[in-house]
């Protein structure tokens, strides 16, 4: 009942279509029924009155004009169905996409995006495989049998009861399959998740793994996980298939019974032979839909799962939701403060503790420390994607859970250590840091981001296909393309994590020289491990282990000879045996 209450709601907006469908289907059950009929007056016609050949036209006109209109009644119930499938495809993606966009980074911090992948699109596809298919056959299952059922009735009662004798054995044994064989195909659906989701964890990794020579251990991963999937797939399809084998033998055995009873009344006189003929004709039709619906029982099943699959995913809400009377703003600042502040991935085990500093409006202050010391973790507290368990970020005044999430972080801009590009050209990538900017606008803020002269380079300069994740470009052009979206977005606060990391002096050169365009008159947060570049900044908050235990300027952070100056002096002595020639001791 579950799996029918779903479907009903999904079918919301589209159940005129299915109803349209399903009517169609009825009136090529009713077509089905005129042929063996007007067969049957045609054998009275000629064993009996032996009728002039006009009547024989008129049957046989007759009998054009059935398979004309049961031809346009299977294309319409086939046309609908179709229809309302893809229809309800398209807008289940949709949905299923701008769900997956409102739920938090918590959700997908826990979750393989191979099986989002996989329930955004094989589950919803399952779906409309059965909607296109099942819906309609299942429709045609119940109405053939019924009204066919009743003409034989009509023909000779006892007859007809004889011919049902076989269908409560098999309902009964289709029946005891159902249940068992749903948990199969769930199972399948979650082995197909599991190898989507290797797959694209390899293709995404595929540097790494060609780099470590590790492709005969990924073959063997998938080779494994896809060998699980096929044979959950042959157990689940082996019986799906038992219930058409016992329709197939039941309906046999119907027939069998009706050939033999119906034969020995045949000859006793109680029954004529085209009354007969329509018998054995019928039995054909009633069986046939029974054996198209067992034939789409692992359809069914498949479809089955997958709505479940969908709902649940549909059913998870985010915590990170605009409050009620969410409200923006007159007069605006853009200074922040961190308020006691305490936060934990796990509520049980903080990352940090008691965090409070301020950033006044146009400061530029960075966040230093250990790796792991809870720097970025804080940076993705400001613009919630995360919400801490005690404390707050106040910016401008205002708690930012009070603020419309839009509006939030719309003003707020980051470039990050990973630069994420999409598959797209320059020009794309940029105007997603503001999609109505001018050309004029762009071209200024590449020149300002030092990313023009490279652009310009390339085979077609701001229309140039950069691959996915930018792949067709260097570290350092990837951040300084970062970094002109950032000024493209133009927003008061601004975040930059390692911006300059793992790039070269030369590089590196360049991107300060845009960061210095970027941060002007901007609330700006830095978190950095090469210190040389936070030395010009405001303030320096220094921490370790989840806490603040250092802030000052560096001068004065140098002075107190604490972690601060240790890292500095550390990283000073690594850059300078780095840039130092060592050359091997030689015999003179």
């Amino acid at each position: 009942m579950n799996f029918l209450k779903q479907l009903y709601h999904l079918l919301e907006g589209h159940r005129a279509f299915m109803a349209l469908s399903i009517f169609c289907g009825i009136l090529f059950a009713a077509a089905n029924l005129i042929p063996p009929l007007l067969i049957r007056q045609l054998i009275r016609w000629l064993t009996e009155s032996g009728g002039d050949p006009t009547g024989l036209v008129g049957i046989s006109l007759l009998l054009f004009g059935v398979y004309l209109f049961r031809g346009a009644a299977r294309y319409g119930y086939g046309w609908f169905s179709h229809q309302t499938a893809y229809r309800l495809m398209h807008k289940m993606m949709v949905r299923v996409y701008n769900h997956l966009q409102t739920l938090p980074h918590s959700f997908f911090n826990k979750q393989r995006t191979g099986n989002l992948i996989s329930r955004s699109v094989n589950d919803i596809e399952a779906i409309e495989d059965f909607i296109a298919h099942g819906i309609p056959e299942t429709a045609l299952a119940a109405v053939i049998p019924i009204s066919m059922m009743a003409v034989l009735f009509t023909l000779n009662p006892d007859l007809a009861l004889m011919t049902l004798i076989p269908i409560p054995i098999t309902a009964l044994l289709v029946y005891r399959f159902v249940s068992k064989v749903r948990a199969m195909w769930r199972s399948v659906r979650e082995s197909l998740s599991d190898l989507v989701s290797l797959i694209q964890d390899n293709l995404s990794g595929i540097i790494v793994i060609k780099s470590f020579v590790r492709e005969p251990d990924r073959s063997i991963l998938v080779h494994s996980n896809s060998a699980a999937f096929r044979d959950r797939s042959l157990v689940a399809n082996t019986h799906s298939l038992l219930p058409a084998g016992i329709i197939e033998a039941t309906g046999g055995l119907g027939i069998v019974l009706v050939i033999w009873s119906g034969g020995e009344m045949a000859l006793a006189g109680t029954i004529s032979v085209a009354d007969l003929f329509v018998f054995i004709v019928y039995l054909g039709h009633i069986y046939q839909p029974f054996l198209q619906l067992a034939s789409f029982n692992d359809v069914l099943n498949k479809a089955a799962v997958s709505i479940d699959r969908v709902f649940q995913l549909l059913a998870v809400q985010s915590d990170i939701e605009d409050p009620p009377n969410a409200r923006i703003p007159e007069n605006m600042a853009w200074d922040i403060h961190v308020q006691n502040l305490t936060f934990g991935y796990d509520p049980d085990a903080s990352v940090l503790r008691n965090i409070d500093f301020h950033i006044d409006e146009g400061e530029i202050v960075a966040l230093v420390g250990p790796t792991g010391a809870g720097k970025t973790t804080l940076s993705n507290l400001i613009p919630r994607f995360y919400d801490p368990q005690q404390g707050a970020i106040l910016i401008g005044g205002h708690d930012v859970r009070s603020l419309p999430l839009d509006f939030l972080r719309t003003h707020i801009a980051s470039v990050l250590q990973d630069t994420f590009l999409f598959h797209g050209t320059v020009r794309d990538n940029l105007l997603i840091g503001r999609p109505d900017a001018s050309e004029s606008h762009i071209q200024k803020a590449c020149q300002a981001a030092n990313a023009e002269p490279f652009i310009l380079d390339l085979p077609e300069g701001y229309d140039t296909l950069i691959g996915e994740r930018g792949v067709r470009l260097s570290g350092g052009q990837k951040q300084r393309l970062a970094i002109a979206r950032a000024l493209l977005k133009d927003a008061p606060v601004l975040i930059l994590d390692e911006a300059t990391s793992s790039v070269d002096v030369e590089t590196e050169a360049l991107i300060q020289e845009a960061l210095a365009h970027l941060t002007q008159n901007r609330t700006t947060l830095v978190i950095a491990h090469r210190l040389s570049t936070v030395r010009n900044a405001d303030k320096i908050i220094v921490f370790d282990n989840g806490q603040t235990v250092e802030s000052g300027t560096h001068d004065a952070l140098m002075t107190r000879e604490g972690l601060y100056a240790r890292m500095v002096r550390a990283q000073d002595l690594t850059r300078h045996w780095q840039l130092t020639p060592h050359r091997e001791n030689a015999a003179d």
